[in-house]
């Protein structure tokens, strides 16, 4: 009876081993290929033109694949959605500056180069002072650079978010609900600030607040396989040396990007291409440098952004800032700088 039993048994054991594990998990030729899953924001420009160009770059697949990796991209609303993702269910995002805070100080992640240099919109309609916010509906995405922004903009005047009615929003709804009247202000990045003042001349900018995106990886992933992280590196700076290539490119950047965004939002309201293009060359191709990040000396990295986060109460009170610094300190892109043709940082494979 025992001996009937036991190739039932091998047949189970053998089934549970090659079980797909999970992000970050080192590959193996006897088990299925291991997932390296990064989050995107189809609803924010710039980061939904490079997310776009990384998943249809054919030599990344490649290169992963030839590793014992498949690689899947997962649409996020907003990056503080990704902040208890990061190292387990996903191995790399492109998230703003405070969810990389969060990030950090939750667990151990590496910051690749930059994604967008620019400033996070606060719009109101028929107000003209942020005093006058006081007591009014402000729509925000909870935990996300905007709400960053939002945080500055009431501080600066002595309020803080108990002087205000905090709405929760989606930004890509934010625009039309701003027109309809159901909120007198928002907080959001690019497109919703540029789709509200041009839909609604009562609208405007009441305050910019300095805000930068980030490509991130997984500690976890970057040390357990330096060269699978090494691989994404190089796409990323392989995507905007691509789109910088020409305008065509560009555009066909902008219509990936435009379908990613009518599949997580189908009825949200678009900007015309020619307005996403402007907002990409300003935001990350013509940023001198991008996507290195430049580091100034004595000037740490959103270390700013973690002592007000940390006065506001918005991160944990025992958070080290050494651990945001830690994420900054990755080389990952210089390593692929220093070795362009090895990293095929010219070559240029972009598939449908």
């Amino acid at each position: 009876m025992q001996s009937l039993l036991r190739p039932h048994f091998l047949i189970l054991f053998i089934l549970l081993f090659m079980q797909v594990r999970p992000a970050d998990a080192a590959p193996s030729p006897f088990r299925q290929p291991a997932v390296i899953a990064v989050g995107v924001q189809p609803l924010g420009y710039p980061a939904a033109l490079t997310g776009a160009v990384l998943g249809h770059d054919a030599i990344l697949r490649r290169e992963l694949a030839e590793s014992g990796y498949v690689l899947k991209f997962l649409p996020f609303r907003k990056g503080n959605e990704m902040v208890d993702l990061m190292g387990t269910t996903l191995s790399a995002a492109v998230v703003g500056d405070m969810p990389v805070i969060r990030m950090a100080v939750r667990t151990e992640i590496r910051v690749v180069g930059l994604a967008k240099k620019t400033f996070t919109s606060l719009v109101g309609r028929n107000i003209t002072l942020l005093e006058q916010l006081k007591g009014k509906r402000v729509a925000y995405a909870e935990g996300s650079s905007a709400h960053h922004t939002l945080l500055q903009a009431l501080a600066g005047v002595g309020l803080t978010e108990r002087d205000v009615r905090l709405v929760p929003m989606d930004v890509d709804a934010m625009p039309a609900a701003l027109e309809a009247g159901k909120v007198d202000a928002f907080s959001a990045w690019e497109p919703a600030p540029s789709l509200a003042l041009v839909q609604n001349t009562e609208a405007r900018v009441l305050f910019r607040g300095a805000s930068s995106d980030f490509f991130v990886v997984s500690g976890s992933l970057a040390d357990k396989d330096p060269q699978a992280a090494l691989a994404l590196c190089a796409a990323w700076a392989r995507a905007l040396n691509w789109m910088r290539k020409s305008n065509a490119n560009l555009q066909q950047a902008a219509l990936w990007a435009e379908k990613d965004r009518a599949a997580l939002a189908p009825r949200g309201r678009k900007l015309a291409q020619s307005q996403v293009i402007e907002i990409t060359r300003r935001e990350i191709l013509d940023v001198p440098a991008a996507p290195v990040i430049v580091k100034l000396r004595g000037n740490l990295p959103l270390q700013g952004e973690f002592d007000f986060l940390m006065r506001q109460g918005k991160i944990p009170k025992d958070a080290a800032y050494q651990r945001v610094e830690r994420a900054f300190a990755y080389d990952g892109l210089q390593q692929v700088f220093k070795s362009p043709q090895r990293h095929l940082l010219g070559d240029f494979e972009y598939r449908p």
